[in-house]
């Protein structure tokens, strides 16, 4: 085949405006981590039922919690790398069929232990999903809009999440517990068999991977007709690019500061989601509220996070990832602490726990969406992968200590009062990230970092 023109597949994307197929890839990623949020969130939300029915202390639920986290770091750490090598498309519609399959096998255990294998398979899926699905949309995005489209389909977890609280307190009193399995079980499986005939492979990845031309001119045309973009075309991506064992990558290239202190970001933040998502609604019954009104305002954090995230990505392409999340992170302990120092006021409790499911679960966002630009699109998967991965290890330890302060008698305002410490943590370490680190791997440092 004669080549007729070489085409540089991210520069030819940023030229163009955004189509709809783009917008179609990042609303079905959404779809994706939508449905990822809400069955990764609701073991959280039926908690208290749970501790009724099977007859256990509320501290027993620990292990149940860190079973589905556990999962999560073995997908994150082992199956979604596997997408720089195999490509995103599968490993995404791989990983949401094993959650719906899953979750809607949970809706039927009868035993704690059951409970608890279930939601470790169901943790694999999530933790194969969510680096994919970021990987997928931010190589279809301009950089010029990275920031804001990656970000807003992040928004879908938080949105999944906050669906799960509010069906939890309107259909547990009437239908139970099993029924949120059965939902979050039946939407992932349905949305798994749309993948497969609407979603297409990423079209950097295909380049960066010497891939068919004619599929990448087919992806193309299909966001713009250009005469230049022809099967005969030459494809390249102009990027570092290797191949073989990515893992060393994440060190090379002057990433080693940036990968430590995004592995750092990430324990620190999980932990404070799922401290807080897991235990949230429990402490606040023990405090006097009743079970309907702690579970909404555990519901009201992840509120916080869809309005954080939806004005975050914007302000990440105009003016940088630290100055629009290190304020944010320190409202949020502020909330926090008021949430522990509130009692039963509802109204309070509502208002702060917006604020800390803003900078705290929103801030998990943002750096997932960090890790994303940090890292060049032969490696994204796997570094956005080991990033959640390191998290999750955050993600279990912080359920534990939630189950050990509860188990000790803590009060509402002690516990509170040690979630408020991690994003304080964080501000210095995006201090670190903005002025230490190289971002010669970043495809999207100016916007997210440098500022």
């Amino acid at each position: 085949m004669t080549i007729t023109a070489a085409i540089d597949v991210p520069s030819w994307i940023d030229r163009q405006k955004l189509s709809p197929l783009q917008i179609r890839v990042a609303c079905t990623c959404g779809a994706a981590v939508m449905l990822d949020g809400f069955d990764a969130q609701i073991i959280g939300f039926v908690a208290p039922t749970l501790i009724q029915e099977f007859k256990i202390q509320p501290a027993a639920l620990a292990t149940t919690f860190s079973a589905g986290l556990f999962g999560i770091l073995v997908g994150c750490l082992l199956l979604a790398p596997f997408a720089d090598w195999l490509g995103r498309r599968w490993l995404i519609i791989f990983s949401i069929f094993l959650v719906g399959a899953a979750t809607l096998l949970t809706s039927r255990v009868e035993t704690l232990h059951e409970l608890e294998i279930m939601r470790f398979v169901t943790g694999i899926g999530l933790g194969a999903c969510m680096p994919n699905a970021l990987a997928l949309t931010a190589e279809y995005a301009p950089s010029r809009m990275r920031g804001t489209l990656t970000t807003w389909m992040f928004t879908g977890f938080s949105l999944g999440a906050l669906a799960g609280g509010v069906l939890a307190a309107h259909l547990i009193p009437y239908t139970g517990w099993r029924s949120l399995f059965v939902i979050g079980g039946v939407l992932p499986l349905a949305l798994a068999v749309t993948m497969m005939a609407s979603l297409p492979e990423s079209v950097r990845y295909l380049a960066a991977r010497g891939g068919r031309s004619t599929t990448i001119a087919s992806i193309l045309t299909r966001i713009k007709a250009d005469p230049q973009v022809t099967p005969s075309s030459l494809f390249v991506i102009a990027e570092e690019n290797q191949r073989g064992f990515t893992l060393p990558h994440l060190f090379t290239g002057g990433r080693a500061v940036g990968t430590l202190t995004i592995w750092g970001i990430f324990f620190l933040m999980l932990f404070d989601v799922f401290l807080l998502a897991s235990w949230t609604p429990t402490i606040l019954a023990s405090a006097g509220l009743t079970r309907d009104s702690a579970v909404l305002v555990g519901a009201m954090q992840q509120a916080g996070s869809v309005i954080a995230t939806i004005l975050l990505g914007p302000l990440f392409d105009r003016i940088g990832f630290y100055r629009s999340l290190a304020p944010l992170l320190i409202a949020s302990a502020v909330g926090v602490l008021v949430m522990g120092m509130a009692g039963a006021s509802l109204p309070v409790l509502n208002a702060a726990a917006l604020f800390a499911g803003a900078g705290i679960m929103g801030g998990q966002t943002a750096a997932i969406i960090v890790a994303g630009a940090f890292y060049p699109t032969f490696i994204r998967a796997t570094g956005v992968g080991w990033g959640l991965g390191i998290g999750r290890v955050g993600a279990i330890i912080g359920p534990l200590i939630g189950g050990w302060m509860v188990a000790n008698h803590w009060s509402p305002n002690q516990i509170f009062m040690v979630a408020a410490v991690p994003p304080m943590i964080v501000v210095i370490l995006l201090l670190v990230l903005r002025g230490r680190t190289s971002m010669r791997g970043a495809s999207a440092q100016d916007s997210l970092v440098a500022h």
